[in-house]
């Protein structure tokens, strides 16, 4: 089984998080998210699968890090997809679709597994592999029930889990079993994929169109291909925007082991001052806290100093320095500096400054 992860786009709704970084490096509860991905795929797949990564948006950042971290267990290959064109020296792409037809060569008449960079199931994968293998099916989609259907890619299924349509983003109700992250397509239908993949990307596109991936698969659902939705019982993370970013920290930490979970070393050690911490929290390496409370729900990443603030429900990134602030259900990138601010969902990106001092670095 060939395994292809469309990572190319800019990750609009993310911004300013994705000036700077794609939205799958984004760090909640210790890790980017691409590593909360791969480990759990760790779990499903064995050592010397191949991965191919579609890149495109900071494709060096994607492919130096990648290899580094995952190439003693995955074989890796990275296939460029060539913007259209740029907007303020933002790239733009011709869709999810055109991404995935890029590794046709790649996936060479073999079963197929595609999964997202902004989806987390907190299961592993294993459930979709087992669903295609037991379910005498032609292919296989991770779904789950949201609260917020109109987000995302939506199927309507017999009692039997088969798929009898797909909508991307209905403005109607039809059902709210969503498309969660993750497809897998047998052998025996790849090259009819693949063919309407092709298709599909020699229509000229309109502006701001794109050529998505949900109609393709409704294509093959209207062809008669049978395909199974792999109804997931626990939760499916969406780190697409903002909020469900924030969702997922939650749920992250709740799920993360600490086997320090008050931090008592890093009171032993100074590192945590005259301080109180309610967890869960998750706390990077040399971080310095003083006179300050943190969480719950906070993720703090490496190398940075918080001073008399009150901090919950939020993210925090790497070398930040934050004194005297008071905020929940905040995310703030790495490298910022904030001094004197009380208020809530503050949402800003990396390398930000906001102070009424003359302080300048740390």
């Amino acid at each position: 089984m060939k395994l292809v992860c469309p990572i190319a786009g800019v990750g609009k709704r993310l911004q300013p998080f994705t000036y700077s970084k794609p939205k799958a490096f984004l760090k909640i509860a210790g890790n980017r998210l691409i590593d909360h991905i791969l480990i759990k795929l760790k779990r499903t797949f064995p050592k010397n699968t191949e991965i191919a990564f579609i890149v495109g948006y900071k494709k060096r950042q994607i492919t130096e890090y990648i290899t580094e971290h995952f190439s003693d267990y995955f074989n890796l290959e990275f296939i460029e997809q060539k913007p259209l064109g740029y907007l303020a020296d933002t790239p733009f792409f011709s869709g999810l679709g055109d991404a995935i037809l890029l590794a046709k060569n790649f996936v060479n008449n073999d079963d197929c597994f595609i999964f997202l960079s902004d989806r987390l199931p907190m299961e592993d994968y294993s459930s979709i592999v087992l669903t295609y293998h037991q379910g005498e099916c032609d292919g296989v989609i991770n779904i789950k029930k949201v609260d917020n259907p109109k987000f995302y890619g939506v199927t309507v299924i017999d009692d039997n889990a088969k798929i009898k349509r797909i909508v991307e983003k209905p403005e109607e109700f039809i059902s709210d079993y969503a498309v969660s992250g993750a497809y897998l397509f047998g052998k025996k239908i790849v090259n009819r994929l693949f063919e309407l993949l092709d298709e599909q990307s020699k229509v000229e596109l309109e502006n701001g169109k794109e050529h998505l991936f949900t109609p393709i698969i409704e294509q093959l659902i209207n062809e008669g291909i049978m395909i199974k939705g792999n109804i997931m019982q626990n939760e499916i993370l969406d780190f697409g925007r903002p909020e469900t970013l924030l969702e997922g920290n939650r749920y992250l930490l709740s799920e993360t082991k600490i086997k320090d979970p008050l931090f008592e070393s890093k009171f032993q050690t100074g590192n945590i001052l005259d301080s109180k911490i309610v967890p869960p929290v998750f706390i990077g390496k040399n971080v310095s806290i003083k006179n300050s409370v943190i969480g719950p729900n906070v993720s703090i990443g490496d190398d940075l100093s918080i001073e008399k603030c009150i901090l919950s429900e939020s993210v925090i990134g790497d070398g930040v320095f934050l004194r005297k602030i008071i905020s929940s259900n905040s995310i703030i990138g790495d490298y910022s500096i904030l001094e004197d601010l009380i208020k809530k969902n503050i949402t800003i990106g990396d390398s930000s400054y906001i102070t009424t001092s003359k302080i300048k670095s740390f």
